[in-house]
């Protein structure tokens, strides 16, 4: 596991708050589904609502990709998918930010994503990255909303293979 500069390991009770039925994982996975479960299921859903699913859904994708390690590096110019176990800091030397490998689970593997699944992950990472966590103007950063549908069940699966089947939990997703 990567040191943590300045923080002691989760206690077993702080880590089971990650899983509680409105602990962090749980909110995090009703937001990363949201928008894909109300179009595969046609379910109503009004304008607003329906921008504010999907781009929590976006950013939820990068946040989760954080969570379970990885990242994205633009040394060739386009983004590309790469393994990332550092934390963030504001002072170099503290952190608060939690990663699967500090609730029980393990980092996300390059080598067991394909290709496509990389370059997929790579993408929708930097469609939030440029079109949800910052302010953008003359970017060439938007593929096809509908990709977004494609990620989502890629997360899933790194989730369930690098946390939850390691822990023998199963997500709870709040659908209303």
């Amino acid at each position: 596991m990567p040191k943590l500069p300045n923080r002691k390991p989760l206690s077993p009770s702080e880590i089971e708050e990650f899983f509680q039925t409105h602990g962090h994982l749980n909110y995090r996975y009703t937001m990363l589904w949201r928008h894909k479960t109300a179009v595969d299921t046609k379910a109503k859903i009004d304008y607003g609502d329906a921008i504010c699913a999907y781009e929590s859904a976006l950013i939820e994708c990068r946040v989760l990709m954080e969570f379970l390690g990885l990242g994205v590096t633009y040394a060739t110019g386009s983004p590309v998918l790469v393994e990332r176990h550092d934390y963030f800091s504001f002072d170099g030397s503290r952190t608060d930010e939690v990663k699967a490998v500090d609730v029980g689970g393990t980092f996300a593997k390059l080598s067991r994503l394909s290709s496509s699944e990389r370059r997929l992950l790579s993408t929708v990472y930097h469609m939030a990255h440029k079109a949800t966590a910052h302010f953008t103007f003359g970017s060439d950063h938007m593929e096809d909303p509908s990709i977004l549908h494609k990620c989502i069940p890629v997360i899933d699966r790194l989730l369930h293979e690098n946390l939850y089947d390691l822990v023998g939990k199963k997500p709870h997703q709040h659908t209303k």
